[in-house]
């Protein structure tokens, strides 16, 4: 008997699909300085992000009011995310130029996929116009500049200032010898350089929840007819146990 429950122990492990990994990302949420809503801060809205490196540019860039953390609104205002994670999110400037990223201290991994999420809303005061664009990205850095290997866009007319839609890009496998493999995983959120819509400049992106997850795509899932397949012979394997147990029992 304990040399069968091993053996379907071992079936069980192997059918087991391949999971992703969490990437610790410091600050993810955004929640960090913390910032209030009062007379003298009337937006509740810091233009600073602990952990993350920012860029601003355009009318403000010398007070640097493009990229920050600001308090979401309770409800029912009718500027208040239903879905933000916590309490704070990250808004940048949809002008070209404004981003905010991090350097983590993980790297890109040969032989394993990554996937980062972040979610992304529009300003309630401050709308993005329906034709601008916010990328989403992986990069690395190579003799200090900034090299995108993965990215994916979301429109403004994709988006609403109430609730936060997840958009994700994705990493296949790293190449041993790909220029990434081995450097640390870099972050990137930023309006699209191509966007039609800079000259305008006036409206804000909001984002929130950064997730990033890694697989080893070394280790193979089983097709759905191969798990089906195990899942049938656990069933099985159990059949035969009950009568075995039950001819044991007869027996006594």
């Amino acid at each position: 008997m304990q040399s069968h429950s091993k053996r379907m122990a071992l079936m069980m492990i192997v059918a087991a699909p391949a999971a992703g990994e969490p990437v610790t990302v410091p600050n993810f949420s955004f929640e960090s300085p913390p910032v209030m809503r009062d007379e003298q801060n009337p937006f509740g809205a810091l233009p600073f992000i602990d952990d993350w490196d920012e860029t601003a540019v355009g009318p403000a860039d010398e007070l640097d009011q493009n990229t920050g953390v600001f308090l979401n609104t309770d409800a029912p205002a009718p500027d208040h995310i239903t879905n933000s994670h916590l309490d704070r999110l990250a808004f940048i400037s949809s002008l070209i130029g404004n981003d905010v990223r991090q350097e983590l201290s993980a790297t890109f991994t040969p032989g394993w996929t990554y996937e980062l999420t972040v979610a992304v809303a529009t300003s309630f005061t401050f709308p993005v116009g329906a034709g601008e664009e916010l990328e989403i990205a992986l990069f690395y850095f190579d003799g200090g500049v900034e090299q995108v290997i993965a990215s994916t866009l979301v429109a403004g007319s994709e988006v609403n200032a109430t609730s936060l839609i997840d958009v994700t890009v994705s990493l296949p496998p790293v190449d041993a010898d790909a220029p990434w493999a081995d450097q640390p995983i870099g972050i990137l959120i930023r309006p699209s350089t191509t966007d039609a819509d800079d000259s305008l400049g006036e409206g804000f992106w909001d984002a929130d929840h950064v997730r990033l997850e890694a697989t080893d795509a070394r280790i193979p899932a089983l097709s759905a007819l191969a798990m089906t397949v195990v899942a049938l012979g656990l069933v099985a394997a159990g059949v035969m146990v009950l009568r075995r147990r039950a001819a044991w029992a007869t027996r006594g």
